[in-house]
């Protein structure tokens, strides 16, 4: 090496504020080389992401004790930690869960515990809210943008990463729009310009997607754009990433709130127009480990998610499924919504099949008072909303809600979902096991509420129950909700077995939707997204 080259330092730490910091060592009185540290830019891009359902933490707003906190998977002593909380919910009841997990008194919970892999201190982390997130599932995707953006280029050269996995065409990690150019120099460059930070989007996850739209957005104009004015540091829009439910906030942050800091969103394993699954949970109860803390038969779930708005907004929407019929009543092909409204066919429709029938009336407030304390309490206070009105009010809101994000997304959006053929999910949900008249024309005799049930009407006595989930998808979210933005965004990767790229199928091996940012193939399309998005930056 000549006497004159250059030594650039790297700039391996971070300070208390998440710059980049450089460390010299001294060198021999003959080392005459100049030793360079590329400037740190002033302009940032904040980086906002938002999580599924039951992702966030709550707490109390009247006790301030935490009244939810999702089990992490993240080693031998979070698995025991998860393993305590499930025995915990094992012995609540309905009633316990409700009182709970109230929409009215519970909010974000930044206290929950975190890892940010080193990228920045724990102290700043936790000042951008990650832990306000579900550790094991959030925080490693997000360490990971903040590593691979803020190292894009040095010396004017594509880093490691870069230079190789970086540059691949989309088309090999599914992408279905013809958006196949790869990322150029130029355009890794004029992202370096930036400093990319990643802060959590938590929400409240019970409450109205509409609603939590208005809290990220008062969160972004109070909290985080200000806290660069303060510090001299130029950032004028943000770009959201986001998980399942996250989709439907981000959406509802752009489309019905209409609001201009949003440089890009990038959208992961959305069910853009629903899920079955919300269906079949409501009249079956969770399956596996999720049972025990998210609800074991539909008496648990609906007392949470009769009264979570939030929660009820993942149901398949009117054009779901491109608007067919997607629960099927019987063996002999009886399909609903048959008049296009799910609303009233199904969710509000106490027949047998509906999403509360007559028969679960009592699981809409396991708490509810006895007739005699209800009049008591009546003649006192005066009347109030019977359950079954309460819910009927959230599922008018729900269709609203349907009714106002329906294909609308934000410009530029970029989308990836799971189409494989070993994660099934409930695309169409099937009561099989017989044959009826009129499915209409049947009343029940018995609900396990597990998901079976035994019929009587003029051919006599059936037993129905739920199948097995058959359509290709995440584990949760069907192709056919994930794939539904596609025509109205710029790019939408089809990942796993049915997609199409020699990385989008990796093995034909597909990933399941909680788990999804923990594979590789999300996480390029994301960071892909961020470069491109970065475009339509202008404050560097």
């Amino acid at each position: 090496m000549d006497e004159k080259d250059e030594v650039l330092l790297p700039t391996g730490d971070w300070d208390a504020d998440g710059r980049p910091v450089a460390r010299a060592r001294l060198t021999a009185l003959k080392d005459q080389r100049e030793k360079v540290v590329e400037a740190d830019t002033d302009a940032v891009i904040p980086v906002i992401f938002v999580p599924g359902i039951m992702g966030t933490n709550l707490k109390s707003t009247i006790t301030g004790d935490p009244v939810w906190r999702p089990p992490n998977t993240d080693g031998v002593g979070a698995i025991l930690g998860a393993l305590g909380q499930m025995v915990v919910f094992l012995f609540r009841g309905a009633a316990t869960r409700q009182r709970l997990l109230n929409p009215l008194t519970s909010e974000v919970d930044e206290r929950g515990s975190l890892d940010a892999e080193g990228t920045i201190p724990e102290a700043l982390a936790r000042e951008r809210g990650w832990g306000s997130l579900m550790r094991s599932a959030y925080n490693p995707v997000m360490a990971e943008m903040h590593r691979k953006l803020n190292d894009l280029m040095s010396a004017g050269k594509l880093q490691p990463w870069w230079s190789g996995d970086g540059v691949r065409a989309p088309a090999e990690y599914g992408e279905q729009n013809g958006m196949s150019a790869a990322l150029t120099p130029e355009q890794c460059k004029k992202a370096a310009h930036y400093r990319f930070e990643v802060w959590s989007g938590g929400y409240n996850w019970l409450q109205s997607n509409r609603l939590s739209a208005r809290d990220m957005i008062a969160r972004i104009d109070q909290v985080i754009l200000p806290y660069y004015a303060k510090r001299g540091v130029r950032a004028k829009k943000v770009v959201l990433v986001t998980h399942s439910m996250g989709g439907l906030v981000s959406r509802a942050i752009s489309r019905l709130e209409n609001y201009g800091n949003l440089l890009g969103i990038s959208h992961g394993v959305m069910p853009a127009t629903g899920a079955a699954a919300t269906y079949h949970h409501c009249r079956a109860g969770y399956t596996g480990v999720s049972s025990i803390i998210l609800g074991r038969n539909a008496g648990e779930v609906i007392a949470i998610l009769a009264q979570a708005p939030g929660g009820l907004e993942l149901l398949p929407a009117a054009d779901y499924n491109q608007g067919k019929p997607w629960l099927q009543l019987g063996d002999n092909g009886a399909r609903i919504p048959f008049n296009g409204d799910p609303y009233k066919e199904i969710y509000l429709n106490t027949k047998w099949y509906g999403l509360v029938p007559e028969g679960n009336t009592e699981l809409l407030d396991p708490s509810a008072p006895t007739a005699e304390a209800a009049s008591a309490r009546e003649e006192e206070d005066g009347p109030t909303l019977s359950a079954r009105t309460s819910f009927q009010i959230n599922i008018e809101g729900v269709q609203f809600f349907h009714k106002d994000i329906s294909r609308k997304y934000h410009a530029p959006s970029y989308v990836h979902y799971g189409d494989d053929a070993k994660q099934l999910s409930w695309g169409e949900l099937h009561w099989s096991g017989g044959s009826m008249m009129s499915a209409d024309g049947m009343e029940t005799v018995s609900d396990n509420r597990n998901g079976k049930v035994k019929l009587k009407g003029p051919g006599g006595q059936i037993k129905l129950e739920i199948a097995d989930p058959a359509d290709p998808g995440d584990g949760t979210v069907p192709a056919c909700s994930g794939a539904a933005p596609k025509i109205d965004v710029l790019a939408c990767f089809r990942q796993g077995s049915l997609g199409t790229g020699e990385y989008a199928k990796r093995g034909k091996k597909g990933y399941d939707h909680q788990g999804s940012y923990n594979d590789e193939r999300t996480r390029w399309a994301t960071l892909y997204a961020a470069v491109r998005l970065a475009q339509g930056a202008d404050w560097a």
